[in-house]
């Protein structure tokens, strides 16, 4: 492939401007350092993708990151599809793994 899509997508923390973290950096800085922290922000995760909206306020940003973004996107949701659809296959990829690991 090009050397773009090689090239890992890096984001700033939301809530505290941190640079250069990776998504699942992302998840991590904000689950240890951020957790209690519920200021609605706009993800910046969602706001790189093509169907991404600027102004799309999370309301609770650490729970979104962990429901939407505990994986690498490009791995598990195809981006160029829309937001509908990745949803589902969120929801599907949920389903086995809630039947894969019985709580």
């Amino acid at each position: 492939g090009d050397i773009q899509s090689a090239a890992v997508r890096t984001f700033v923390c939301p809530i505290c401007q941190e640079r250069g973290l990776n998504e699942q950096d992302l998840v991590d800085h904000c689950n240890d350092i951020h957790h209690y922290d519920n200021r609605p922000v706009v993800c910046p995760v969602c706001v790189s993708l093509p169907h991404g909206n600027p102004n799309q306020i999370s309301r609770n940003f650490i729970r979104h990151l962990n429901l939407r973004h505990c994986y690498y996107a490009e791995d598990y949701t195809n981006i160029h599809q829309t937001d509908t659809l990745n949803v589902q296959y969120a929801i599907i990829e949920s389903l086995r793994d809630a039947n894969r690991n019985p709580r």
